[in-house]
């Protein structure tokens, strides 16, 4: 049955279920011509939650009363049916309208098997993708509907507000290999136009994917851990600037593989320098000389899992550059691990051999004590465990002096989403990007704590705070 036949067979249905539209006291039956899916950040990263369908003619109100005959699969799932209302093109709401040609089907969507969910993970590159096909198959009662593929026929508010976007190459010398490496980097960045007209300078939040975010697509980075939080409302109203506009500059690099590449292309321990450490600065410097109006004096830089180490590692080499940090299960190593004649880590029984000798040393925290950091993490991390990475670096600061430093620790991980499910211990971002980061552990009494990640507000020689966002705002270098 082809598309054409499929989609008449449906319009028959609308047809019986509406009414028809008359044009010139002619009958005509609408039918369902075309149909994009909208894509929207949840706590475990995107799914496709709503889908927009286009009618060959304008349908009136009586349509959402015939929810239960509405059926929805998507890539082979059949969806449940939350709502069915009349749109704009673009699947926005228009309450006042008596009729439209757009018709917008709200899908419920649960965590249970990552419902929805438009990406694959591809286990050879360790990074997530946009799945090759999105099929789905809109029907009414038991014949008819809408079925085509629709991966390229899709909407992203979320990462559409990232409007800016770059790609930049050089030469950089490999810091294991000691090769020349050719590095592409690209980024998007949100740039609220109110800053931009604001005659101020003005802050910039820098966000660091994690590991299955790298590759060729910044909107895989953008929606694979919710950084379309940062660009959102409830976030950029903690970023002001004094006598201009709100918000902050968001700007969201992307690497190719992965920051703790070893230099092969393989995943490392965190115990290195990372390969793309001069290109990323590079980026950063000359995203920020492009727009003049941000302040060099509030940059701030942050990151989960690998973009955490990358986080930790950026302030390792250009301690000077950063105004503060927030980054998130941090896996910059605190000690260094052994390796073999081939460079392969060396594993015994009981884990990752040690060398004995430190990573993150004496020089490295003397060298960023001085830098407010705000650590995340969660208790029950089995894939950056808090003890060989942020505990340690956290309580190395204390003893070395650092008086803008803080820790939010967490029993484990749930979101608002599905605030029945509990995540994977690894996910603490997900408490960050929902703005549950709200309290600190008292100075070297870590207790895992899911009311905000502490028991104290954070201070400093300004203020407390009821944010990481807040506290983030207030730092300047």
């Amino acid at each position: 049955m082809n598309k054409r036949f499929f989609a008449l067979i449906g319009g028959a249905i609308l047809a019986s279920i509406m009414g028809c539209a008359t044009k010139s006291g002619v009958e005509t039956v609408p039918y369902i011509s075309d149909a994009k899916i909208i894509v929207s950040p949840y706590d475990w990263g995107p799914a496709v939650d709503k889908i927009v369908l286009s009618m060959s003619s304008a349908v009136d109100g009586a349509y959402i009363k015939k929810v239960g005959l509405l059926q929805v699969v998507t890539n082979g799932t059949e969806r449940e049916v939350v709502d069915v209302q009349l749109s704009n093109e673009e699947g926005e709401l228009d309450n006042k309208a008596k009729s439209s040609e757009y018709v917008l089907i709200s899908l419920k969507n649960p965590f249970d098997n990552y419902l929805g969910f438009p990406f694959h993970y591809d286990t050879k590159k360790l990074q997530s993708e946009w799945e090759a096909s999105y099929p789905i198959k809109v029907s009414f009662g038991s014949a008819g509907g809408f079925e085509a593929d629709r991966i390229d026929s899709r909407i992203c508010k979320a990462t559409a507000v990232f409007s800016a976007q770059k790609e930049i190459s050089g030469t950089y010398e490999n810091p294991m290999t000691k090769a020349t490496d050719t590095i592409t980097l690209r980024y998007k960045a949100y740039e609220p136009e109110s800053l931009k007209n604001d005659g101020k300078k003005n802050p910039l939040v820098i966000w660091l994917h994690g590991q299955g975010e790298g590759g060729t697509d910044v909107d895989v980075a953008i929606l694979g851990n919710k950084v379309s939080a940062l660009a959102a409302p409830k976030i950029q109203s903690y970023f002001s600037t004094e006598g201009g506009a709100s918000g902050a500059y968001v700007l969201v690099p992307q690497c190719e593989t992965y920051w703790m590449d070893g230099g092969d292309g393989t995943n490392s321990c965190g115990d290195l320098v990372s390969r793309y450490t001069k290109a990323l600065y590079d980026l950063i410097s000359a995203y920020v000389a492009q727009n003049g109006d941000i302040d060099e004096n509030r940059i701030y830089l942050g990151g989960c899992s690998n973009g955490g180490y990358m986080t930790m590692n950026m302030l390792v080499e250009y301690p000077d550059y950063f105004a503060a940090a927030y980054p998130n299960c941090e896996a910059y190593a605190f000690n260094e691990y052994a390796r073999d004649e081939n460079g392969k880590y060396i594993f015994e029984e009981k884990g990752l051999r040690r060398t004995g000798e430190r990573f993150m040393t004496d020089e490295k925290i003397e060298s960023i004590k001085h830098i407010p950091i705000w650590f995340v993490h969660s208790a029950d991390d089995t894939v950056v465990v808090p003890s060989g990475y942020s505990i340690p670096t956290y309580r190395a600061l204390l003893d070395a002096g650092a008086e803008n430093v803080h820790y939010s620790y967490f029993e484990n991980v749930h979101g608002v989403d599905d605030p029945e499910t509990q995540f994977w211990g690894h996910w603490v971002w997900v408490y960050l990007f929902n703005d549950q980061v709200t309290a600190v552990q008292e100075t070297g009494n870590l207790v895992p704590s899911n009311n905000g990640g502490g028991t104290l507000k954070a201070r400093d020689s300004k203020g407390e705070y009821n944010s990481i966002f807040a506290w983030l705002n207030a730092q300047v270098k």
